[in-house]
């Protein structure tokens, strides 16, 4: 089910990105960007759940717990200038897609 209405989210805001054409998106609260392509197109995946110690890192098994769902959008640089991802000042793990030079 929450595929399905990621895969609308990202119908949604496709269509909306190809009428506007942004230069500049940030995914939602408690959501990452997983990854930037250079033709502008991003995904925001949720982020994991679960306690970090049990990462796997240190020994113990894994019991992260990843959320499904995923949304893609896309930004249009223009004049030359190509995506880039800023880590935001405000939160530690929002993420801000724009365009510079």
């Amino acid at each position: 089910m929450i595929d399905i209405a990621c895969a609308i989210a990202s119908m949604i805001l496709l269509c909306y990105s190809m009428a506007v054409e942004p230069g500049r998106a940030e995914c939602w609260p408690g959501w990452y960007l997983a990854n930037l392509r250079p033709s502008g197109v991003y995904t925001c995946q949720r982020v994991p759940g679960g306690d970090p110690g049990y990462d796997g890192s240190g020994g113990f098994p894994d019991r992260t717990v990843d959320m499904p769902g995923e949304i893609q959008g896309r930004i249009y640089c223009t004049g030359g200038s190509h995506p880039i991802v800023v880590l935001a000042h405000r939160e530690a793990d929002a993420r801000i897609v724009g365009c510079a030079r």
